[in-house]
């Protein structure tokens, strides 16, 4: 009785007889392909002076979370599940304009009992040095007095912004 094949061995075999005599291309460098996400861990605020987040970048998408905080709010958050209880616009503010009414809007939201605040940074087509805002904002989370008051953000979904948006969500008033 002849042995038997392992599963996909046909397919194996007419995979084979199909490239019959071809032949790499000659010259053609090898693309490895770079990895699609970026991990890293924020370094650790000096105690009393913020929040640290684990930070994952993928492609322009960038997501974070607080220490404890489980993916699964992370995962809603991006799905955009939470109802956005305010929208701030930071095109065309400097960078300390930018930042001093992130702080603002994130404190009063919370003050009020809000949870999800829709912060619209751009993509930083139009400068020259890129994404600015999007790259500060991450800074701005984890200082106080925001840290103490951030759960997770996420880049929003398309119909919000997508990568030129980031969601914040803030804890609850305990």
């Amino acid at each position: 009785m002849p042995a038997a094949r392992p599963p996909g061995d046909e397919s194996r075999s007419e995979f084979e007889q199909a490239l019959g005599d071809a032949t790499p291309l000659e010259g053609r460098d090898k693309v490895r392909p770079t990895p699609t996400t970026l991990r890293r861990r924020r370094r650790a605020a000096p105690a009393g002076e913020g929040v640290t987040f684990e930070v994952d970048g993928i492609g322009e998408r960038i997501e974070g979370r607080a220490p404890g905080i489980d993916r699964a709010v992370l995962r809603k958050l991006r799905a955009g599940e939470f109802e956005r209880d305010a929208r701030v616009d930071l095109h065309g503010l400097s960078t300390g304009e930018a930042r001093t009414l992130v702080r603002e809007t994130l404190t009063s939201v919370h003050r009020e009992g809000g949870r999800c605040v829709l912060v619209i940074h751009g993509r930083g087509r139009h400068s020259e040095a890129g994404p600015v805002l999007k790259e500060q904002l991450v800074d701005w989370l984890e200082e106080p007095p925001l840290g103490g008051l951030v759960m997770a953000f996420s880049s929003a979904r398309g119909g919000d912004g997508g990568v030129g948006a980031t969601y914040v969500l803030l804890r609850r008033d305990r």
